[in-house]
């Protein structure tokens, strides 16, 4: 029985053993796209056009790492108004991400990119001379922003909404915080994440997202105006939502559930989590596969992420970390929660309930090192598994970036 999985930038068969009950899952396709008409309307009725008139807007996008659509919406604001781009001012907001590759602006902003160039910012969240603090935090502490937030009056955030392992959804409010803010303030809000009450698609009682809602409220929301978007399994625009940032957020979050959301009612012996581009090109991302499935793997069953991670560990936080990890007391051997934390925690907890296994290019020694056991012969592995079983049931979830997998409740 074939199974093909896009792997790095080719693809991957697998060769399972006949018997096996298999299940696929994916991103919804959307049955009819987003066109200007679309977005020119959702514009109109939500005073779009307006907020952007007259004033020097600040336009907040997305890095690489996302899939939102920034150079289209750019298109159709030039087309609306021609002057538009050529007067406004463009931030990057990266969060504890590094800074853009060269090719990763050509990703963002598409064509416009050569025309906007100059007055294109990146959020470098190290750099505090960059930013203002604007209040404290749930844990008392300052919090600083980007300065380029209070220099403009106009912020326009292009967003898009999609299941976040820890935070529930991306979009929103994840493009201010923590995507302008300090290493620090990121720094107490991820560590919320050690707590599983983070969850995918959890926002009501998810303390990350919590602490997010209560962050927003140190601005002035009139401040801001969104345009949220919903891509499909193709990367197509399912639908956008204009309007203020934590309305256009509301309305996306319903849409992106019916587009990566699956409840399962029988849980399953192994998921085998795809990841695709742009989240398979590290170690760092990687762990989204696993976040999103590992809820439908039974107790002792398994979840192998498939992720080539070409550029690597990612981000050296969570890996210098974890040379000094307790896994028996899951923390550090001094106790102190740093950047990265909830990434260790989260997997080295779920290594205790099932089998965590990593098909990737990375040497074995840099997978185990943050808890993952390397898996070369996948075959062999889910033969031995099924191995005896009349009814293994094994769940294929493709772009496990983005589609979620959640057991069914009663």
């Amino acid at each position: 029985m074939d199974v093909n999985l896009t792997y790095g930038k080719g693809h991957l068969t697998l060769r399972l053993p006949s018997g096996i009950r298999i299940d696929t899952f994916a991103p919804a396709i959307a049955k009819q796209g987003v066109d200007f008409a679309r977005f020119s309307s959702a514009m109109e009725e939500s005073g779009g056009f307006e907020f952007l008139s007259g004033e020097t807007p600040l336009f907040v996008v997305n890095d690489g790492y996302r899939r939102t659509p920034t150079a289209q919406i750019l298109a159709w604001l030039d087309r609306f108004d021609g002057t538009l781009l050529d007067r406004s001012d463009f931030l990057i907001a990266t969060g504890s991400h590094a800074a853009p590759k060269p090719e990763h602006y050509e990703t963002i902003f598409g064509p416009h990119y050569a025309r906007i160039r100059n007055r294109v910012k990146v959020h470098v969240a190290t750099d505090l001379g960059s930013m203002a603090a604007v209040g404290t935090d749930g844990f008392g502490e300052e919090v600083y922003l980007n300065k380029l937030v209070s220099e403009h009056r106009r912020i326009f955030v292009i967003g898009s909404v999609e299941p976040h392992y820890f935070a529930g959804y991306t979009g929103g409010r994840k493009s201010i915080f923590p995507g302008l803010i300090d290493l620090k303030s990121i720094e107490r809000n991820h560590n919320l994440a050690n707590s599983l009450e983070a969850q995918p698609l959890r926002l009501a009682g998810n303390p990350v997202a919590d602490e997010l809602a209560s962050l927003m409220a140190l601005l002035d929301p009139e401040k801001f105006f969104s345009v949220q978007i919903v891509v499909d399994a193709r990367g197509n625009m399912a639908d956008l939502f204009a309007g203020s940032l934590q309305e256009s957020f509301e309305r996306s979050v319903a849409m992106a559930e019916s587009i990566y959301a699956h409840r399962v009612e029988k849980l399953y012996d192994a998921v085998l989590c795809e990841l695709i581009s742009p989240l398979d090109k590290n170690l760092y991302q990687a762990q989204k596969a696993l976040e999103n499935c590992q809820d439908a793997v039974v107790d002792g069953g398994s979840a192998v992420v498939f992720s080539a991670c070409e550029e690597g560990v990612g981000s050296q936080y969570f890996f210098e970390q974890a040379s000094g990890w307790d896994r028996e007391r899951n923390e550090s051997v001094d106790g102190v929660q740093r950047f990265g934390s909830h990434k260790l925690s989260r997997v080295n907890a779920m290594t205790r309930r099932i089998d965590v296994r990593l098909h990737s290019e990375l040497d074995d020694d840099t997978v185990r090192r943050v808890f993952y056991e390397p898996l070369a012969d996948v075959n062999e592995y889910i033969g031995s598994r099924a191995e005896g079983k009349t009814n293994y049931r094994l769940a294929v979830v493709h772009d496990a970036g983005h589609t979620v997998l959640r057991r069914q409740t009663t």
